[in-house]
């Protein structure tokens, strides 16, 4: 880029506030559906995106937890946020259609949508193997079941793609339905685990499933932008945040959760992790894209 045309790119925000920090993260008024909001990163985005101004849906299959989740992340009417439980399992096509039909009985187009939903089955006692072939065959092989494996696939992965193809047309309907400069983006919520090159003790299911949701975001991107229909869609891969999955709590004392492979030795807070979801929301100029945002786990790891 020339000095000339980086000063013309200047001209177009002078004298105006597309620069100020309300307008570039203004989501106030959006629609967004967060699946597995009920819980732990889930619940996290949809109380950002409500505080934010956002109307969400976050859906789940426990229906008790997925109200209180509603009533507690829902702000102050002063805000326009609301957040709305749809109880449903999305790893069969009944759900997903359920989470539609409800959906379109009051919006006719979406501006989010997030696929957070996952699932993680319990590691194989790997460091209980000796170190013969024998000893690890035995363990790994006998301590899971193709069903798990395909169960854990189904959820983490497969179930994002049907849930993508599902809301499409009403993604698109925020710039043709809901006058909005662009149609609606996706975040796909994949891990860490889907890039290292550990097993982390034995997670290969987890860690497989949640590669496959990394390669499908890329394919989605790439599909949607040859088709012209302006969905962006992104992937974040978040490290060690405190939740059901993950048995890491913020009062650990520094040098454990250094032990733990995190050179800024905290866990992720809510605030990191809000923040990185929104400034994804409101770049347009962002597809195809994988965030990492893991205190620098994946750096400690390549050494």
């Amino acid at each position: 880029m020339t000095s000339g045309t980086s000063h013309h790119l200047a001209q177009t925000v002078f004298g105006t506030d597309k620069l100020n920090i309300s307008e570039l993260y203004n989501i106030k008024g959006q629609v967004a559906l967060v699946t597995g909001g009920g819980t732990g990163l889930g619940l996290v985005t949809a109380t950002a995106l409500a505080q934010n101004g956002c109307r969400v849906y976050i859906t789940g299959r426990r229906g008790d937890v997925l109200e209180k989740a509603a009533k507690d992340a829902t702000p102050g009417v002063e805000t326009g946020g609301e957040v709305i439980a749809i109880q449903a399992d999305l790893s069969e096509k009944d759900g997903i259609d359920k989470v539609k039909a409800a959906i379109m009985e009051r919006e006719q187009s979406i501006n989010i949508l997030i696929n957070n939903h996952g699932v993680a089955l319990a590691k194989p006692p790997i460091e209980e193997a000796d170190q013969t072939a024998e000893g690890l065959s035995d363990i790994m092989y006998n301590h899971e079941s193709m069903d798990q494996w395909l169960h854990t696939y189904q959820i983490n992965c497969a179930s994002y793609y049907f849930t993508t193809f599902a809301f499409l047309p009403l993604l698109a309907a925020a710039k043709t339905v809901g006058n909005y400069a662009e149609p609606g983006n996706i975040i796909n919520i994949a891990s860490i685990s889907g890039i290292t090159l550990t097993s982390q003790r034995g997670q290969f299911n987890y860690n497989a499933s949640k590669a496959a949701v990394m390669s499908l975001s890329k394919q989605l991107a790439c599909e949607l932008a040859r088709r012209g229909l302006g969905i962006r869609v992104n992937t974040i891969c978040p490290g060690y945040f405190p939740s059901s999955m993950n048995p890491i709590h913020p009062n650990q004392d520094k040098e454990e959760h250094r032990a733990q492979g995190i050179p800024f030795a905290r866990p992720g807070d809510a605030t990191d992790y809000a923040q990185t979801i929104i400034s994804i929301m409101v770049n347009k100029y962002q597809t195809g894209s994988e965030v990492v945002v893991d205190g620098g786990w994946l750096l400690e790891m390549a050494f």
